[in-house]
C-alpha cells in the first residue's frame, strides 16, 4: 500500500480531514506553515556516531548520498551547499550541515548535480587545478584575476593548498581587491584548524579599506572545495551559475560547494541535513499546507531508503524504537513577522493550556528518554512554580493586543518554557526561534513541538503531524480558556500507561469533532502500537463472563537525573535508566471480580478506563546500574505474572517476562533484521506452567496517593524479589 498502514478508503478520509483543517484555518485567516526535523540512521548502525556522537567517519558520506538522491528525485535543479551548523561548548568545531536549496519559482539553481561530490572518498584534484579554476571564475565575473592569491597551512608554509579571490557584489557588479599591499605575495598563512580555508583567512591583517569577503578554491583530501562568501540572494544565484559554467568549461567534477548561505528567503526553500548526536537530522522545508508536508515527507523517506537509511533502531533485546534523535514539529508563518503567534496573541497561550490539560500529547509520540530530565519536559515537569507563573504570563500575552510588542511577547515565555536547568531549547513547547534576540536564527516566529519521535512509516509520521495541525486549527477558531490541571503524582502514575494515553487521545479527537474537524482516533492506532508494543497475554475463561484476555503492554518510564559526580577532571550527571514499566489491561472490568493479578507475589490494583475496561501499571528494576537511584533495590526481572482465581486462590495462568533473553546471556550483536528482532521479542514472554494450580497468599498492600494506578515493586523489596 502506498500509504501503509492506512488502507485506501481510510486514506481518503484522512485527506478529507486535512482539507477540513485547511478550510478551518482559512476561515480564521491564519496562515500556518509547518515543518519538522525527522532523523535517520543506517539500517544496521554501528559506531559512536550512530549512538551518541555528532560526528563520525560515515555520517557525512550518508548525508551527501541522501542530498544527491533528494535532488534527483524531489528537487531537480537544486544545489547542495555544505556549511557550518550548531557549535556547542566542549566541541572544538561547529558541526556541519548540508543545505539543499532550490528556487521557489522552479528555475534551476544548479543544472548538473553529478558535478558535486556524493561521497567522502579521496579525490584527484590538485592545487594547480584550484588556481586554474579561481582565475577562470574571476575572468567570468569580469574581475581582475591577478588578485587571486595562494594560501597554505602554517605547518607547511610553502605547500600551496588553494587560492583566494577577494569577492563581493555591490548590487550591480562584482568587486575584487588587491590584498598584496597588506598581506604580501607569499602564500597566505591560514589559521590552524580543520574548517574550510574561507573561515581561516588572516582577515585581521587587512587594512580598513580592504574588501573582507572572499571566495576560496581549496584542495582537501584531493577534492576541490569552493567556499562561497556571504551574499544576498540575487548575487548568490548569479555566482552559482558562474561557478557551474566554469566547472563545465574546465571539465571539473566531484566538487564540494561550501560557505555561507544567503539570508532566509521564501524564494529559496531549503532542506537541511545536519550532524546530530547519534543521528542524521533533516530540517524539512516549511510547507504552507499539510498536503505539501506529506509529499515532502514521503519523498524524504523514499530517498533515505534508497541510500540505506531508516527511521528506527532495533535494540539488542529486539524492541523496535525510534532513532533516538526525535522528529520535532515546527509551526510558524510565511515570514517571521507574519507568524500567526504574533497575529493571534491568544494562540500560544491556548496551546500551552491545551497541551498541559492533555498529557497524551506529551507521551504518546515521544521517545524512550522522557520526563523531567529529558530533551522535552512538560511545563509541569520543569520547575515547581512554572504553572503558577504561566497562568500570569498567558493572561498577559492575551492582553498585549495585536500586533504585540514582540520583544515583550518573547520575554513572557522565555524564562518559563524551559527545562530545570534553564535551557530554553530543551522544552516540550520551545520558543527558542520565536523572537529570540540572542540567537542568529532566533527571530523566525516559530514554535517547536519537541515531544515527537520518528516512526518507521512516513504515512504514520505524516498523520501524527496532521493531528497536531488539526489541534492548532481548532485553537485558532476557539482559543482554550480552561485553567491548568494540577495533575501532581497522577501525571506519571496514570498517563505513563497506554490505556489512559489512548483514553486521552480519544478525548482530544472528540473535541476536534465538536469543533468541526473529523479526526478519527483509530488513525493514531499505529503510532500508539509502536510506542506501546504488546508483550503477551493471558487467554482465560470465567464462569460468569466467559472467555476474556489480560493484555500486557510496554508502558512508559521517566529516567531520573542523578547528582554530579567526577568525570575526567570535570563533573557529569548520570541518567538512571535501570527502571521500566508495563501495563496489564482487561477490556471488561467485571472479569476482575473473578481473579487477582499478582506480580512477583504482590497484587495489582486495576483502575477503570472510560471504555468500561480497567488497567494497572507495574514499575520495576530491570537492570542494576551503578550509580542509580535507590541502589539498595535489587533487580526484579524476570517478572512472575500470575492470575489467581479469587474463589480457590490458586494460579490459573502464569508467565515470566524477561527484559533480556531467558538465558540471560549476552547477545553477539543487535538483530540483523526484523525477523531476528521479532524472535528476540517473542522469547522474552515465557509461558510459565511451573506454578499453575499452586495456592497463593494474597498480601494486602497500600498504594500511595502518587501511585494509585501503578504497583511500584521498589516499595516492597522483601516480597518483590
Amino acid at each position: 500500500m502506498p500509504n501503509a498502514p492506512y488502507a485506501a478508503p481510510v486514506w481518503k478520509k484522512i485527506l478529507a480531514c486535512a482539507a477540513g483543517v485547511e478550510a478551518s484555518l482559512g476561515r480564521t485567516g491564519v496562515k500556518l506553515t509547518m515543518g519538522g526535523e525527522p532523523t535517520f540512521v543506517p539500517v544496521a548502525p554501528s559506531g559512536a556516531e550512530w549512538q551518541t556522537a555528532a560526528l563520525g567517519p560515515t555520517k557525512l558520506a550518508y548525508a551527501r548520498q541522501l542530498a544527491r538522491e533528494l535532488v534527483r528525485t524531489a528537487f531537480p535543479g537544486a544545489v547542495v551547499l555544505e556549511t557550518s551548523a550548531k557549535h556547542y561548548p566542549g566541541e572544538p568545531l561547529p558541526r556541519w550541515a548540508l543545505l539543499i536549496q532550490h528556487r521557489a519559482d522552479g528555475t534551476a539553481l544548479w543544472r548538473d548535480i553529478t558535478r558535486l561530490r556524493a561521497d567522502t572518498k579521496p579525490g584527484k584534484h590538485t592545487p594547480a587545478g584550484a588556481k586554474k579554476f579561481a582565475i577562470a571564475l574571476a575572468q567570468a565575473l569580469s574581475v581582475d584575476s591577478t588578485h587571486c592569491l595562494p594560501f597554505a597551512e602554517t605547518t607547511a608554509p610553502t605547500a600551496i593548498t588553494g587560492y583566494v579571490l577577494p569577492l563581493d557584489h555591490d548590487g550591480s557588479k562584482w568587486l575584487t581587491d588587491d590584498w598584496t599591499s597588506a598581506l604580501g605575495s607569499d602564500p597566505l598563512p591560514l589559521f590552524p584548524g580543520e574548517s574550510p580555508a574561507g573561515l581561516r583567512l588572516p582577515l585581521a591583517k587587512l587594512g580598513e579599506k580592504n574588501l573582507r569577503r572572499a571566495l576560496t578554491a581549496e584542495v582537501r583530501a584531493g577534492t576541490l572545495t569552493i567556499f562561497i562568501p556571504p551574499l544576498l540572494l540575487p548575487a548568490y544565484c548569479e555566482l552559482l551559475a558562474q561557478i557551474e559554467e566554469t566547472l563545465l568549461a574546465l571539465k571539473l567534477r566531484d566538487v564540494v560547494l561550501a560557505g555561507y548561505a544567503p539570508p532566509p528567503d521564501p524564494a529559496l526553500p531549503t532542506v537541511g541535513l545536519a550532524s546530530d548526536p547519534g543521528v542524521l537530522e533533516i530540517n524539512v522545508a516549511p510547507c504552507a499546507t499539510w498536503a505539501d508536508y506529506d509529499v515532502q515527507l514521503g519523498q524524504l523517506y523514499a530517498a533515505a531508503k534508497t541510500v540505506g537509511l531508516c527511521a528506527r533502531k532495533l535494540q539488542f533485546n529486539g524492541r523496535e524504537v525510534g532513532t533516538g534523535g526525535g522528529a520535532h514539529l515546527v509551526f510558524g508563518g510565511p515570514a517571521g513577522l507574519l507568524s500567526p503567534f504574533f497575529a493571534f496573541p491568544a494562540l500560544l497561550p491556548s496551546i500551552i493550556r491545551y497541551w498541559q490539560r492533555h498529557p497524551a500529547l506529551s507521551y504518546a509520540f515521544t521517545g524512550a528518554y522522557m520526563g523531567p530530565s529529558s530533551q522535552a519536559p512538560r511545563i509541569d515537569e520543569s520547575t515547581y512554580e512554572a504553572l503558577y507563573e504561566l497562568e500570569i504570563a498567558c493572561a498577559g500575552a492575551e492582553n498585549l493586543g495585536s500586533p504585540p510588542n514582540l520583544a515583550l511577547f518573547d520575554l513572557l515565555f522565555r524564562d518559563l518554557l524551559m527545562d530545570r536547568s534553564g535551557n530554553t531549547h530543551r522544552a516540550e513547547i520551545s520558543v527558542d526561534k520565536l523572537w529570540n534576540p540572542f540567537a542568529p536564527n532566533g527571530r523566525l516566529g516559530l514554535v517547536e513541538f519537541r515531544a515527537f519521535e520518528t516512526h518507521t512509516a512516513p504515512a504514520v509520521q505524516s498523520v501524527t503531524a496532521l493531528f497536531v495541525r488539526a489541534i492548532l486549527a481548532r485553537l485558532c477558531a476557539a482559543p482554550c480558556q480552561e485553567p491548568f490541571i494540577r495533575w501532581g503524582g497522577e501525571l506519571h502514575d496514570r498517563f505513563f500507561l497506554p490505556a489512559f494515553v489512548w483514553e486521552d487521545l480519544a478525548a482530544i479527537c472528540a473535541d476536534l469533532k465538536k469543533h468541526g474537524i473529523p479526526f478519527e482516533v483509530e488513525w493514531l492506532r499505529a503510532p500508539w502500537e509502536f510506542r506501546f508494543p504488546k508483550l503477551g497475554e493471558f487467554a482465560l475463561a470465567e464462569k460468569k463472563s466467559g472467555a476474556f484476555a489480560i493484555e500486557f503492554r510496554q508502558a512508559l518510564e521517566a529516567w531520573p537525573l542523578l547528582g554530579e559526580s567526577p568525570n575526567a577532571g570535570t563533573v557529569a550527571r548520570t541518567v538512571d535508566s535501570s527502571l521500566d514499566r508495563l501495563e496489564a489491561r482487561v477490556a471488561d472490568a467485571k472479569v476482575l471480580e473473578g481473579g487477582i493479578l499478582l506480580v512477583n507475589g504482590l497484587p495489582c490494583e486495576f483502575r477503570a478506563t472510560a471504555e468500561g475496561g480497567a488497567a494497572c501499571g507495574v514499575r520495576y528494576r530491570a537492570f542494576y546500574l551503578t550509580p542509580s537511584l535507590q541502589p539498595h533495590i535489587p533487580v526484579h526481572a524476570p517478572l512472575l505474572l500470575e492470575w489467581v482465581d479469587r474463589e480457590t486462590l490458586t494460579v490459573a495462568a502464569a508467565a515470566r517476562w524477561h527484559v533480556w533473553n531467558p538465558a540471560n546471556t549476552q547477545y553477539p550483536a543487535a538483530p540483523a533484521d526484523d525477523a531476528a528482532a521479532a524472535a528476540r521479542r517473542a522469547e522474552r514472554w515465557e509461558p510459565w506452567t511451573a506454578t499453575l494450580g499452586q495456592p497463593r497468599f494474597v498480601p494486602k498492600i497500600d498504594f500511595p496517593p502518587e501511585g494509585r494506578h501503578t504497583l511500584d515493586l521498589r516499595r516492597y523489596p522483601a516480597q518483590a524479589r
